[in-house]
């Protein structure tokens, strides 16, 4: 008698019918799926679950693909070649669609930046806190998976923020140092300051000195009392608040410290230091509200502590990506 399956065995069994399935089947491999299906319940299980996964995640798969467009296009156009090829082997053409969109998945799931890291001045990879030094003697610390270009002459030092976050703290000069960012600009004043990039928008955070922000179009706010934060986006600013320094520049010493942040907030921080995706398949629990720190060294610990204190299910599905489902 064969000793029984452990449920990790049994889940990992079901996701690769699953994809053996959506290629298509020979008569003696759906023989094989039918018997491997009535010989267990858990089977059937476990299929019914990886088959709900897959529905729950596909449309935000699609989102974070057409905000990415660029990096996945290649692996696109060589799927749009195999279907014009292989017009009548349609078996042929499932299978090799399905490898090319994994093999494109994989590459988007583990360096979903990789173009933009590869054409960026300086970045930084999944899990890596970087420092480097401008050309002006300026000190940047970037963040895990975090980009930046620098454009100095003698009129201004121009750093683009690309993605992520970073840390400055701007060398004298007698030209102004700017840091562009895609919802407006931030002009130092003699500074130590935080610049983060997300979902919501652009967050300055002061350590030292003054900053002057200016949102695109909207208006222009100042910082000048040392803890003093900001988020502001196309719309507009928002209201200036006054923040711990120790628990908001905790993520220089590998820490993340968060207050009534939003989950979608904290994973995205959470998933700039592990390789993969994180989806949340809905918007509310995106929403919803929580409290804590945790190691940015220990992000296994960190989802995990996150999902007994919300209560959400998490299921890993192959090449990476992890799916969030409210229970």
């Amino acid at each position: 008698m064969a000793p029984p399956q452990s449920s990790r065995d049994v889940e990992q069994e079901a996701r690769d019918w699953f994809v053996r399935r959506l290629a298509g089947l020979s008569r003696a491999e759906q023989a094989e799926f039918e018997r491997w299906l009535g010989s267990d319940p858990a089977h059937a299980d476990a299929l019914r679950r990886t088959e709900q996964v897959w529905s729950a995640a596909e449309q935000p798969a699609r989102q974070l693909a057409s905000r990415e467009n660029e990096a996945l296009a290649p692996y696109l156009h060589a799927v749009d070649r195999s279907r014009r090829q292989h017009r009548s082997f349609r078996r042929l053409s499932a299978a090799t669609l399905v490898l090319a969109l994994g093999l494109g998945g994989v590459i988007w799931l583990q360096n979903p930046h990789l173009l933009q890291k590869l054409m960026a001045d300086h970045s930084s990879g999944r899990g890596e806190r970087r420092a480097i030094t401008l050309s002006d003697g300026s000190k940047v610390l970037l963040d895990a998976d975090s980009a930046l270009d620098e454009a100095f002459d003698k009129n201004e030092r121009q750093v683009r923020l690309l993605r992520g976050t970073a840390s400055f703290d701007v060398a004298p000069g007698k030209a102004p140092f700017v840091v562009r960012v895609p919802d407006g600009d931030i002009r130092d004043i003699g500074t130590q300051f935080d610049v983060s990039l997300g979902e919501d928008g652009t967050i300055v955070t002061l350590e030292s000195g003054k900053v002057a922000i200016k949102a695109e179009h909207i208006g222009e706010a100042l910082l000048d009392e040392p803890g003093q934060r900001l988020r502001f986006d196309r719309q507009g600013l928002g209201e200036i608040e006054q923040v711990d320094l120790k628990d908001a520049l905790a993520w220089r010493k590998g820490r993340y410290v968060f207050y009534r942040a939003r989950l979608s907030e904290v994973i995205e921080e959470i998933a700039r230091y592990r390789q993969g995706r994180i989806v949340v398949t809905d918007a509310g629990l995106g929403d919803q509200r929580v409290t804590g720190s945790f190691s940015l060294a220990d992000t296994d610990a960190a989802l995990q502590s996150l999902q007994a204190s919300v209560g959400f299910r998490m299921t890993t599905v192959p090449g990476g990506l992890i799916v969030f489902i409210r229970p």
